[in-house]
C-alpha cells in the first residue's frame, strides 16, 4: 500500500491537499491517492518502492582513485583564484568582517604569479586529461579576493598566462564591487569576454547601508557609476549580485530594478546566517515588517502569473518565481540503493570546485571555512585526504540524516555546516528550518501550479532562452 510510505500533507492556498512522498521523492495529490486504489499496485511495482536498510548501505569506502576518477569524469567545474586578501570596503555582513567562525579577516596580501600559475597548470592539466571522460567540459576560471580588482595586474597576466596553456576554450569570471573599474579594466573584459558580475545591493539607501569602503562612506553613486560604463561597453546587461538583510525594503527592490533594466539580477541571498551574530540584532517586529513588505510583493507576482506574465529576469522573478523552477526540476529516486557519492545533503564532492588562497592552499570553496585544506599548489589536490573525508561524511549523514524527510532535497552544503580537520556537525536547529523552509516552498510551487499550470513551463523555458542569449553576447 502506498500507505505504507513515508508520506507529509501539505495544503495549497486554493485549500487542495498533497502528500509528499520522501522516499520516492515525488508529490501526488490526497484525491488521487484515495480515489484510485488501483494506484497501489502500480507504486508497488517501482523500483526502490518503500527503502530498506540497504539502501542506506555505507560499507564500501572511496579511495583517492576513486576520488580523482569522480572528479575527473564528473567535477572540476571552477578554479577559483584568490588574487589577493585586500578590499578597498568594509561591508558589515561580509564573511571576513571578524564576524564568523573559522574565516579569515581583512588583510592586505597578493597573491604571487607563480602560485596562481601553479594553480593553472594544475587545473587545466585535470582537466585535459579528463577529458577522455567529458570532452564537452569548458574549464572555468574565476578570480576572486578581497576585491580581486586590487590585484588587476594579476588577473590580466593569469588570463594570458592560461589560454597559452590550454588549446580551448576558457570562460573568465570575477564578481567585483566595481568601485576600482576604469576604462583600462572594462575594455580588458571585454576584450577577454569575461562574465563580469557586481555585488550591488539594489536601491541606495539599501546597498550604502551595508556595503561602505574602508572610512565607512556610502559607495552606490560610485558602483553605479562604473556599471553604467561597463554596459555601454559589453552592449549587453549587467549582471548582478545582491544581499538583503531584514531591513531591505522588497517592494523598493523590485522598483529600483524594475527603473535600471541594464541590470540584470542574476541572484537574491540573505546575509550568510551561518556562524555569525550578525543577525542578532533582528527583533520580532524587524522581521514582521520585513514580510508585509515580502507579501506585498507577492500578490505583483501572483498577479503576473494570472496574466501569464514571465519577467525571468526581473528582480521578482528571482524572489518568487526561482521557488517554482527548483521545486519542479526535483527527480524521482527509484533506486533501490543510495549510489550517490555524497548520499545526503546538497554538498558537492570536495574538488568539484576548487578554490585556491592567496598562499597557495586549497579548500572546498572560496565561502567554507579556511580550517580544512584539500590540497596545495606543491603537491595538487590531496585525493586520500578528501576520500578520508568523504566515507566520514557519509557515515556521518546516513545516520543523522536517514530519517529526515527531505533527505532527497536538502540543499545544504559544506558552508552550512561545521567542519574542520577533527568534526563534521550538522546542527539539528537549522535541519528544522530548513525543513520547513522546504514544505512551504512545496505549498507556494503547487499553489502557483493550480493558478496557472501552464506558466511554471513558460517561465523556466524563457527564463534559460534569455540567459543563453545574454552568454552568447558576452562570449
Amino acid at each position: 500500500m502506498v500507505s505504507e510510505l513515508k508520506k507529509t500533507k501539505f495544503t495549497t492556498n486554493s485549500g487542495a491537499e498533497y502528500y509528499y512522498l520522501s522516499d520516492l521523492n515525488i508529490v501526488l495529490s490526497k484525491e488521487g491517492l484515495e480515489n484510485a486504489p488501483e494506484r497501489d499496485n502500480f507504486y508497488r511495482n517501482l523500483s526502490g518502492f518503500g527503502k530498506k536498510d540497504a539502501f542506506d548501505d555505507n560499507s564500501h569506502e572511496y579511495t583517492a582513485k576513486d576520488i580523482r576518477t569522480e572528479l575527473l569524469k564528473n567535477g572540476l567545474f571552477e578554479l577559483a583564484i584568490e588574487v589577493t586578501s585586500a578590499c578597498n570596503f568594509r561591508c558589515k555582513y561580509c564573511i571576513y568582517s571578524g564576524e564568523y567562525k573559522n574565516q579569515r579577516v581583512h588583510q592586505s596580501k597578493n597573491m604571487e604569479p607563480d602560485i596562481a600559475y601553479k594553480a593553472i597548470d594544475q587545473y587545466l592539466k585535470l582537466i585535459t586529461e579528463g577529458e577522455n571522460f567529458n570532452s564537452d567540459r569548458i574549464p572555468v576560471i574565476s578570480f576572486y579576493g578581497g576585491e580581486p580588482l586590487v590585484n588587476f595586474e594579476l588577473i590580466r597576466s593569469c588570463t594570458q598566462y592560461a589560454k597559452k596553456r590550454y588549446n580551448g576554450n576558457i570562460y573568465f569570471t570575477l564578481t567585483t564591487n566595481a568601485s576600482l573599474m576604469n576604462d583600462e579594466i572594462i575594455d580588458f573584459f571585454v576584450k577577454e569576454n569575461f562574465n563580469v558580475i557586481v555585488s550591488l545591493d539594489g536601491y541606495k539607501e539599501n546597498h550604502d547601508k551595508n556595503r561602505v569602503d574602508v572610512m565607512g562612506n556610502p559607495t552606490f553613486d560610485k558602483v553605479m557609476s562604473n556599471i553604467k560604463k561597463l554596459y555601454a561597453k559589453q552592449k549587453s546587461p549587467v549582471f548582478v549580485s545582491v544581499v538583503y538583510d531584514y531591513d531591505t525594503d522588497f517592494v523598493l527592490m523590485n522598483k529600483f530594478f524594475k527603473e535600471n533594466d541594464f541590470i540584470t539580477c542574476l541572484s537574491v541571498n540573505g546575509v550568510n546566517p551561518y556562524g555569525t551574530t550578525f543577525l542578532d540584532k533582528y527583533t520580532p517586529e524587524d522581521y514582521d515588517r520585513f514580510n508585509k513588505k515580502v507579501n506585498l510583493l507577492m500578490e505583483e507576482f501572483l498577479t503576473n502569473v494570472r496574466n501569464s506574465e514571465t519577467r525571468p529576469l526581473s528582480f521578482i522573478s528571482r524572489v518568487f518565481g526561482d521557488i517554482c523552477t527548483s521545486t519542479f526540476m526535483r527527480q524521482y529516486d527509484l533506486n533501490e540503493k543510495n549510489n550517490k557519492f555524497i548520499k545526503y545533503t546538497g554538498s558537492c564532492v570536495p574538488g568539484n570546485k576548487i578554490f585556491v588562497d592567496y598562499k597557495g592552499d586549497y579548500y572546498i570553496c572560496e565561502k567554507i571555512s579556511r580550517s580544512f585544506t584539500i590540497g596545495n599548489v606543491l603537491n595538487g589536490l590531496d585525493y586520500e585526504k578528501i576520500a578520508a573525508f568523504v566515507n566520514r561524511y557519509n557515515k556521518y549523514v546516513t545516520t543523522k540524516c536517514r530519517d529526515c524527510l527531505i533527505k532527497n532535497n536538502c540543499k545544504r552544503c559544506f558552508i552550512s555546516m561545521d567542519i574542520d580537520e577533527d568534526q563534521i556537525d550538522i546542527p539539528s536547529q537549522s535541519c528544522q528550518k530548513q525543513v520547513a523552509n522546504f514544505f512551504s516552498d512545496l505549498k507556494f510551487a503547487y499553489s502557483i501550479f493550480e493558478l496557472n499550470p501552464k506558466w511554471i513551463g513558460r517561465y523556466y523555458n524563457q527564463y534559460y532562452d534569455t540567459i543563453d542569449k545574454i552568454t552568447a553576447v558576452l562570449k
